[in-house]
């Protein structure tokens, strides 16, 4: 996407600041949204529609048609125009020189934060800020490198915008504009001032290039954030307003060891190389089942090896940052490697979904099965016999719908469906009505504090997130959660995912669930109403609901076929097929909240050794390690030899 702010001429910022206050006279309009009232509701599940719940972050978008016009835009210039020049860009100059490059750019523009920091009476920023421009353009060799960084003098990135909001403007209106991308009303006319503090705007050649450089390394990323997202928009709208309306300071950075502190290190599961995603393959094959075209990227060895299908968790993309890491691990141990998105992320329910609504874990796992089938069918016509063996390895929920796979896996032939030489499952939920309560559990966990003081404690972990963002995360680094707000982190995360399948699931099939209508040009009113639901009240109002209206599957709108859905979301539902299949590897932790202590002893007593538990991680906040990657990848390689695989 764009430059998040602009500084490049005079003119422009005047430009711009006049026209955000004629698009504001002319198309302001406040966002209105219905919904359904269930306080009187009294059918399947009414304890779960009734109870109070914390409210999803929200702020009014007003010039939203304008907006997402301005985005489009921004975007298919982006991918088009400045997405290639970046590319060769990269190519000419190297990384470290890139950075280099960047480090000097920011140093110029010390005059701005200093203005900014002393025009909000932050006296020690604003002596830090003036330390670090001293230290950085000696030392430091005009800002190329940063020393002061390594002697505690971090920066206060302030400008004219944050003065205006601590001068009283808060809650200014957004908008976006084409390249120059995310603003609001407020920082546009802050651009005026920046502009004017900016050294640069004397060599107008130099301040487009230091923008430039800046720029390229960021394309890839945000190309994939809008790729890997139903609505890549509203996402980046609210990260940016929660971004440039909190306050991000006083904070108190306190931490504790728990499961879900521990869960929030898969944060680290990223991929280590930054040109690994470029040198995948993205191509799309014609479901029989569907009609549609559904992606799928393959990384291919030069010479045959095993091929390893990779399904992230609930949600996830085929492109996530943790499918993406996976593949890497894999990769480099000399796989090729596919990955796809879960039947339950918004792409996968649009090209590879036979149901209304994803959610039915039966059903979604029969698809992906399908899906793999046929995708196996074409790169096998593509590549013949460059393929040694099958194995499909799942994360979370894609670990839940690989073992249900696996439980099946006697009828593939006869159903002309595609056996796996392996089967690996990475901390996989045994239960999901009890995995569904414990994300809507900690989604709620600040409903503890104070009503008084709730919101301010709920923006402070927002501004905690923030900070960290903004700087470096390296893996062993302490995350400065409490239980608590790690709790409330895991479960917004899920709520944003569940958002896009709850909006997906209406674009393809009315229930007559949501009240709010949606276009593509105005949504921000349908999330609100979509982000009232949680993962229980998702599981009666939409798929149990779906599935009530459909003859042939047996089930009807009451508690009694709830109650039989969720026993069909359950692992034991195959017990006896899974202790059969030899092919089945599990790994999971002692502490995942996700699995109760009867889960830990259902999973050893099925599979005996065949599961390995690891003593701490939480959900999947070790997969990071590579001591845990190397247990990982020797099992999973005996049990292929195991199977007489090369």
């Amino acid at each position: 996407m764009g430059p998040a702010r602009s500084d490049a001429t005079g003119q422009r910022s005047l430009s711009r600041a006049t026209l955000a206050a004629l698009v504001l006279a002319c198309g302001a309009c406040s966002s209105t949204y219905e919904h359904r009232d269930w306080s009187t509701y009294d059918g399947p599940g009414a304890r779960y529609f009734q109870q109070e719940e914390v409210p999803f972050p929200h702020e009014d978008d007003p010039l939203e048609p304008v907006n997402r016009v301005f985005a489009w835009f921004d975007l298919e210039i982006t991918r088009y125009v400045f997405s290639p020049v970046a590319m060769l860009y990269r190519g000419i100059v190297v990384r470290p020189v890139r950075e280099h490059l960047a480090n000097a750019g920011e140093n110029i523009l010390f005059p701005t934060r200093f203005c900014g920091n002393l025009l909000q009476a932050k006296w020690k920023d604003t002596g830090t800020e003036t330390l670090r421009f001293v230290v950085n353009s000696t030392i430091g060799v005009l800002g190329l490198f940063d020393p002061a960084a390594r002697m505690g003098l971090m920066p206060s990135d302030e400008d004219f915008g944050q003065v205006f909001a601590r001068w009283g403007w808060t809650n200014s209106t957004y908008v976006f504009w084409p390249i120059f991308g995310p603003s609001t009303v407020r920082d546009t006319l802050g651009d005026v001032p920046d502009y004017y503090t900016n050294p640069l705007r004397l060599y107008p050649w130099a301040d487009f290039a230091r923008r430039a450089n800046e720029q390229s390394d960021l394309i890839p990323t945000a190309l994939r954030f809008t790729d890997t997202r139903w609505d890549a928009y509203e996402l980046a709208r609210t990260l940016y307003t929660l971004n440039r309306e909190l306050e991000t300071e006083d904070f108190i950075w306190t931490s504790d060891e728990s499961p879900a502190t521990q869960t929030l290190e898969s944060i680290f599961l990223t991929f280590e190389d930054p040109q690994f995603p470029e040198r995948a393959r993205t191509d799309r094959v014609r479901l029989s089942t569907t009609g549609e075209r559904l992606p799928y990227t393959l990384w291919l060895q030069r010479d045959p090896a095993p091929l390893v299908y990779v399904v992230p968790g609930l949600g996830g993309h085929r492109l996530s940052n943790s499918a993406i890491a996976l593949a890497e691990i894999v990769h480099d141990e000399g796989n090729s490697v596919i990955t796809v998105s879960n039947p339950t992320n918004w792409e996968f329910i649009e090209k590879g979904s036979t149901a209304d609504v994803s959610g039915y874990a039966p059903h979604d796992a029969r698809d992906l099965w399908r899906a793999l089938t046929e995708i196996d069918a074409e790169v096998e016509r593509r590549y013949p016999g460059h393929f040694t063996s099958r194995r499909l390895v799942g994360i979370s929920m894609g670990a839940f719908q690989a073992l249900l796979i696996a439980a099946e896996e006697r009828d593939a032939q006869a159903r002309h469906l595609l056996p796996f030489d392996v089967y690996v499952a990475l901390d996989p939920p045994v239960n999901l009505e009890h995995a569904m309560l414990q994300l809507d559990r900690f989604y709620n966990a600040p409903l503890v504090f104070p009503e008084a003081e709730r919101s301010k404690r709920i923006d402070d972990i927002f501004g905690k997130v923030l900070v960290l963002s903004q700087g470096e995360l390296d893996p062993g680094m302490e995350l400065p959660f409490t239980q608590l707000e790690a709790e409330f982190l895991i479960g917004l995360s899920f709520r944003m995912d569940l958002q896009y399948a709850i909006l997906q699931t209406q674009d393809r099939h009315d229930l007559g669930v949501l009240r709010t209508h949606s276009s593509r040009l105005r949504r921000a009113p349908a999330f609100r109403e979509a982000s009232e639901y949680g993962f229980m009240e998702y599981m009666y109002a939409f798929v149990l609901r779906s599935l009530a209206e459909q003859a042939e599957t047996g089930f009807t709108y009451d508690e009694e076929s709830a109650q039989r859905m969720f026993a069909s979301c359950d692992l034991r539902a195959v017990e006896a097929e899974l202790a059969a299949n030899e092919h089945v590897r599990v790994f999971a932790n002692e502490n995942d909240f996700l699995l109760r202590a009867e889960d830990r002893d259902w999973l050893r007593a099925v599979l005996g050794s065949r599961v390995r538990f690891f003593p701490a991680g939480g959900h999947l906040g070790n997969l990071h390690k590579k001591t845990i990657q190397e247990v990982i990848h020797g099992i999973v390689e005996k049990a292929d030899k195991a199977d007489g695989q090369p």
